[in-house]
């Protein structure tokens, strides 16, 4: 399988590895323009790889320029042409948002492709400019093929196009390593829907494992740089094409001594960085649980106050209740009490009536005269 076939498998593998497990939340860069199953940690694993793999095609064309000819000025070219592309790949890379470096790359791909295809660097080196325009073009297509596997496809053409239209913008001119850099104009060429929120802040255990795989490509990367840089030093002190030798070696001290600060540089500012994202961590762990715990207590207070108003609204319906069945059974009882009273007085009326009609009776019936005891007596 040749090496870009591998290089954009492993990439993909990567992407979906990483996809199953843990990861920073997206920043609003990625999480409005990339797809859904695109995460922070597999995309700059993917920006980590293809920087690495610009610095290795950039190189291995130009050991074969260095091993084909004798020109004096191609060879000093390919010497740093291999010995800039290595830093400017992964100063790209090393973006905090990896989005806005894949973005990067994708534009020194294509500043690159520009520059030696029809730029400046036309015919820079002469018998060996074929393999230089090749792999220019290999590293664009492969830059732009990632991001079309990152972005979606509703954003990708329009990014595309503002990709291209700043690179055209924006060409290397005079010397090929000193190039203008796309992170200035980032939001103009994502759309100003997606401005703001250009670093990707995850979990102290996510950066430094980030911090930790930039420690392993600096180490790796740094003494194959070194001995590149001595190798343009070497060969500014003593090929013979050198006009002026000291001003030669003074130039390539000067870009030595430049490469070991831009390097310290570059590794303190990452450093505070990381050191920055750690703390900003913290203290978002932090005021995450305050603000947890005054929710969890507003909640309770919220409950507390919810349930006592429920028990209060049913003693209240309870109250109610027994009130209106108390009400009942009274206004029950008393109107018994006056079909009572009412048969009561009927009655008494009755038996009244009664009484009175049978004295009157009574008194109507003549009583008859009582025998004379006392003739009978006599005789």
């Amino acid at each position: 399988m040749p090496r870009s076939s591998t290089f954009k498998a492993i990439s993909m593998l990567a992407l979906i590895w990483v996809g199953c497990g843990g990861a920073p939340q997206k920043p609003e860069l990625m999480a409005r323009l990339t797809k859904d199953e695109i995460t922070v940690t597999g995309l700059r694993a993917i920006d980590y790889e293809f920087a690495s793999r610009f610095s290795q095609l950039v190189a291995r064309c130009a050991d074969e320029i260095l091993q084909t000819t004798d020109d004096p000025e191609t060879r000093r070219l390919a010497l740093l042409w291999r010995m800039s592309a290595s830093p400017q790949a992964r100063t790209a890379a090393f973006n905090q948002d990896p989005l806005a470096g894949l973005i990067e790359l994708w534009a020194l791909a294509g500043q690159q492709e520009a520059y030696f295809v029809e730029g400046d660097g036309k015919g820079a080196f002469g018998e060996g400019h074929p393999c230089v325009v090749a792999t220019a073009v290999e590293l664009n297509q492969e830059a732009e093929e990632l991001a079309a596997k990152t972005i979606s496809a509703a954003e990708f053409e329009q990014i595309s196009e503002r990709v291209a239209a700043w690179v055209a913008g924006h060409p290397i001119e005079g010397r090929f390593h000193v190039r203008p850099t796309a992170q200035a104009d980032l939001a103009g060429l994502v759309g100003s829907q997606a401005k703001g929120g250009l670093q990707a802040v995850g979990s102290m255990e996510e950066i430094v494992r980030d911090l930790n795989d930039r420690i392993a490509i600096l180490s790796v990367q740094l003494p194959t740089e070194a001995r590149w840089q001595a190798d343009y030093l070497v060969n500014a002190l003593f090929e013979e094409y050198v006009a002026d030798p000291s001003e030669a070696v003074v130039e390539a001290v000067d870009g030595v001594t430049s490469f070991l600060d831009d390097f310290e540089t570059k590794l303190g500012r990452q450093t505070t960085r990381i050191l920055e994202g750690i703390t900003a961590e913290r203290e978002a762990v932090f005021a995450a649980v305050g603000e947890e715990r005054a929710l969890v207590l507003e909640a309770l207070e919220g409950e507390r106050v919810a349930v006592l108003d429920s028990v209060d609204a049913e003693v209240d319906e309870a109250l109610g209740r027994v009130e209106a069945t108390g009400r009942s059974l009274i206004d029950h009882f008393f109107e018994r009490l006056i079909w009572v009273l009412v048969a009561i007085g009927i009655f008494i009326l009755i038996v009244g009536a009664v009484l009175i009609g049978a004295l009157r009776t009574s008194k109507r019936v003549p009583v008859p005269p009582q025998p004379d005891t006392t003739r009978t007596d006599e005789n």
